[in-house]
C-alpha cells in the first residue's frame, strides 16, 4: 500500500464525508432531524465523538478501497464502493436502532438513503485519490 496515497485518501475522505454530513444534517435537513429525532437523543451534540466516527469511517474506507479495486474508472469504482460501505455501515445499524429507540420510520428511511449518497460521494473522493491501478 502506498502510504502517501492512503494518508491523502484518509484526509480527503474525512473532509468530504464530514462536510457533507454537516451540510445535510445541520443546514439542509436540520429541521427534519430535530422534528424526528429520538427522545433518547442528546440535547448537545458530542462533536468530538462525531469527528472521531468520521475519522474512523474515512480511515476504514481509505484502507479497504485499494484492496477491492479492480481497475475500473475511479469515479465508478468509488461510487460503487461508497454505496456498499453505506449499506454495510448504516443500514443494519439504523434498523437495529429502530428496534431500540422510538424513532420514526421516516427518519430511518431518509437517513439511510442519505448515508448511501454521502458514502457514495466519499467513495468517489477516495477513488479519485487512488486513481487507476498502475501496477
Amino acid at each position: 500500500m502506498n502510504a502517501k496515497r492512503f494518508i491523502i485518501a484518509l484526509v480527503a475522505g474525512f473532509v468530504a464525508l464530514f462536510l457533507l454530513s454537516a451540510l445535510w444534517h445541520l443546514l439542509i435537513m436540520g429541521d427534519f432531524y430535530k422534528a424526528n429525532r429520538s427522545p433518547a437523543a442528546r440535547e448537545q451534540l458530542q462533536m468530538g465523538f462525531i469527528i472521531l466516527g468520521y475519522v474512523v469511517l474515512a480511515l476504514l474506507m481509505a484502507y479497504i478501497y485499494p484492496k477491492g479495486y479492480s481497475g475500473g474508472a475511479p469515479v465508478t469504482e468509488g461510487v460503487k464502493f461508497g454505496i456498499l460501505i453505506g449499506l454495510l455501515w448504516t443500514l443494519p445499524r439504523s434498523i437495529a436502532i429502530y428496534g431500540v429507540e422510538n424513532i420514526s420510520g421516516k427518519l430511518l428511511i431518509v437517513d439511510s438513503i442519505w448515508h448511501l449518497i454521502e458514502q457514495g460521494i466519499g467513495g468517489i473522493v477516495i477513488g479519485l485519490v487512488y486513481g487507476k491501478k498502475s501496477e
